[in-house]
C-alpha cells in the first residue's frame, strides 16, 4: 500500500466533515434541484488543517501560471483563496487573494472585487464545490468586467452536473482536485493526520 498523500487526507476529512447523503433526494442545492448528496466544505475549508491541506493542493496546481491573484465569489471560495494565498508566500511565490462580492458595494468605492489585484490581472478563480458552475461564471464576469484575465477555474470538488462545460463554454479551462465520485467511493478508513507533530 502506498503512503498517504496530503490529497488522501484532504478526502478523508471532505468525507467525514463536509459530505452527507441519504436514499432519497432530501438535500436543497443552491440551484434549487433535489440530490441525494450535500456536500458543505466549510467544516473543512475553515479548519486549521483543512486549510494547510486546501492551500497546498491549489497551490500545487497553479504555481506555475503567470498569475496575479487567486479568489472567486463569496463564501465559499473565500477559505481557499486566503489558504493558498498564506501557502504562495511560505513557498516563496506571493498570490494575492482577491473576493468577488456577489453585488458591488453600495457605498465607500462601490467596488465588486476587493483585494490588491493590479489593473488587467491575469488570476485563477477558485470554488469549493461546482454544481452548475453558477458562482464561477458570476465570478468570470465580474473579473471581465474589470478587464481582467481568467487563466483557469480550478474547483476543490466537481459535481460533475453540467458546471464544468458550462464554465468551459466561456472559453475558461476548468480542472477540480476532487469529484462527487471520490467521496462517494472512497472506503472511509482512517487517513493519518500528516501534519501532526
Amino acid at each position: 500500500m502506498s503512503a498517504p498523500t496530503g490529497l488522501d487526507r484532504l478526502l478523508h476529512l471532505l468525507q467525514t466533515r463536509a459530505f452527507r447523503c441519504d436514499d432519497l433526494p432530501v438535500f436543497k442545492l443552491s440551484s434549487g434541484a433535489m440530490s441525494r448528496f450535500y456536500i458543505d466544505c466549510k467544516p473543512v475549508s475553515l479548519d486549521p488543517e483543512g486549510a494547510a491541506l486546501i492551500g497546498t493542493a491549489f497551490f500545487d496546481r497553479i504555481a506555475e501560471l503567470p498569475l496575479e491573484g487567486c479568489g472567486g465569489m463569496t463564501l465559499g471560495a473565500d477559505p481557499i483563496a486566503t489558504a493558498i494565498a498564506l501557502t504562495s508566500f511560505l513557498r516563496g511565490k506571493p498570490i494575492p487573494a482577491f473576493i468577488v462580492r456577489k453585488e458591488p458595494k453600495q457605498h465607500g468605492t462601490g467596488r465588486q472585487i476587493e483585494g490588491p489585484l493590479p489593473k488587467n490581472a491575469r488570476v485563477v478563480v477558485v470554488e469549493d464545490v461546482v454544481t452548475t458552475g453558477e458562482s464561477a461564471v458570476r465570478a468570470v464576469e465580474a473579473l471581465r468586467r474589470e478587464n481582467h484575465t481568467i487563466l483557469k477555474v480550478v474547483a476543490l470538488i466537481d459535481r460533475k452536473e453540467g458546471g464544468a462545460e458550462r464554465i468551459m463554454r466561456m472559453g475558461v479551462p476548468f480542472e477540480s482536485l476532487l469529484s462527487l465520485e471520490n467521496l462517494i467511493e472512497r472506503p472511509q478508513g482512517c487517513v493519518p493526520n500528516l501534519y501532526q507533530p
